[in-house]
């Protein structure tokens, strides 16, 4: 695989998963911590909330409601890799939208060059 393609490559998953953090944060930012840990948005999917299996990501859910409503202290509480997650969430957002934008642009380009 050449530099190209992989680039090429890593720029669809980026794009591809970028949806699910932005649901994350449009979530964290739309239910308080409390809600969240009751299972707002479990609920909100038809699902029963199950308890936590206590893996490494135990209590990111509230740690990126705590940082979505500006309580850094109680989100590094509840999971101290929130000061990785959250902010490679914004950044993943913010990369597939550029992405996005710039492939539109190059599409327009070509086609006014056709």
């Amino acid at each position: 695989m050449t530099p190209d393609q992989r680039n090429t490559a890593l720029q669809i998953v980026a794009v591809a998963i970028a949806p699910l953090a932005l649901a994350a944060l449009a979530a964290s930012r739309l239910w308080s911590v409390e809600a969240v840990a009751d299972g707002a948005p479990v609920r909100l999917l038809g699902l029963t909330p199950q308890p936590c299996p206590g893996c490494g990501l135990c209590g990111m859910s509230r740690a990126f409601t705590a940082a979505s409503h500006g309580d850094l202290a109680r989100a590094l509480e509840f999971n101290p890799l929130v000061v990785l997650a959250y902010p490679a969430a914004w950044a993943l957002v913010a990369a597939a939208g550029f992405f996005v934008l710039r492939f539109a642009r190059r599409r327009r380009w070509v086609a006014a060059r056709s």
